[in-house]
């Protein structure tokens, strides 16, 4: 793909990102649209070489994918998401499990003041990452190709994210092992996904919360969840 279709991509998603945050009427961090144009442009530039999303080319299909990433901050304002107002404020630290095309965690460092460690293994997918980080100008970013484990993390986060993560019980392993006492674990999903809670309980994860929402995906509404744990002592 040439650079020129990407920036225009880039820039259709941008207007597709404003359009609905408008009507959500969140509030985000200043230059947020201007570093939301160009990841969808590098997303569109390498997404043509690399499997990084469904339909890279595709301003509208990534712009579901941003607006899909700010769940948290969405939910934060709704009755059943207390527990993430301030999540995401200066001082917090944030851990994104197999960060791969960028989603949640670069968009939600585009939105926040939060700071975030971004967690992926594989060269090529950190590589399209650190490209991204560099371009989109977020100093509140850090990022780790270390092997996705519980062994590769101690508690000092806030909070732990995963958007797209493989097998559940290894999720709560590491997110356990990287969260505070108290801190919070974020997994998106689709409502009939099970969640095998039995190994969240297991691996100190208790409490759990559900924060349904919908999106908008070609003209149809499509349901998902966030789901939420407190790491207990």
């Amino acid at each position: 793909m040439k650079p020129g279709i990407a920036e225009e991509i880039g820039a259709q998603a941008r207007a597709h990102v404003e359009a609905h945050l408008k009507r959500l009427d969140l509030v985000v961090a200043p230059a947020f649209f201007d570093r939301i144009e160009k990841f969808a442009a590098i997303l569109a530039l390498w997404g043509s070489r690399m499997n990084l999303t469904a339909r890279p080319g595709d301003p509208g299909e990534i712009a579901f994918h941003v607006i899909d990433s700010l769940a948290p901050l969405a939910a934060a304002m709704l009755a059943g998401g207390a527990m993430l107002r301030g999540a995401f404020d200066a001082g917090r630290e944030i851990l994104d499990i197999g960060s791969g095309g960028g989603f949640p965690a670069l968009v939600l460092a585009a939105a926040s003041a939060a700071h975030f460690t971004l967690c992926e293994s594989r060269r090529k997918r950190a590589s399209f990452l650190e490209v991204a980080i560099a371009e989109m100008g977020l100093d509140n970013v850090s990022l780790k190709s270390v092997p996705v484990t519980a062994a590769s993390f101690t508690g000092i986060f806030d909070v732990v994210t995963a958007r797209a993560i493989g097998a559940l019980p290894d999720f709560y392993r590491i997110a356990a092992a990287a969260l505070r006492v108290g801190g919070i674990a974020i997994l998106y999903a689709a409502p009939s996904q099970r969640l095998q809670l039995d190994d969240a309980r297991a691996a100190a994860l208790d409490s759990p919360a559900r924060v349904a929402y919908e999106i908008d995906r070609e003209g149809a509404h499509l349901k998902r969840v966030l789901v939420l744990w407190h790491k207990r002592a």
